[in-house]
């Protein structure tokens, strides 16, 4: 298994002042904190987010796919290295932002 796993994660729309996908970099062998992440917004614009000194940005792990997909606000994906690194360092996001249909159980 790898040491990161890379989860794009949906939020339905809120408000332009609030992201709609979160991009993850997730340790997975240090209980899934994130140790980069990116934010992108409604205007397709994309905000790296840093924790100077800190070896993690987030407060709490990152839930698992299987998680954070009960909820019906939310859809996660796993995505490639690649696939995060090009958000990453990018000032803006070319792929979707559509909320995904999910299935109804």
């Amino acid at each position: 298994m790898d040491r990161f796993e890379y989860v794009k994660w949906f939020l339905k729309y809120i408000d332009d002042k609030t992201p709609v996908l979160f991009f993850y970099e997730v340790d997975t062998e240090k209980e899934r904190y994130a140790t980069r992440m990116t934010e992108v917004y409604a205007n397709r614009r994309t905000v790296p987010v840093t924790e100077e000194g800190f070896e993690f940005i987030t407060e709490a792990p990152i839930p698992t796919l299987d998680e954070i997909n009960t909820e019906r606000e939310f859809y996660a994906v796993n995505i490639t290295k690649d696939e995060f690194e090009a958000v990453y360092s990018s000032d803006r996001y070319e792929g979707s932002i559509e909320f995904p249909a999910k299935e109804t159980r």
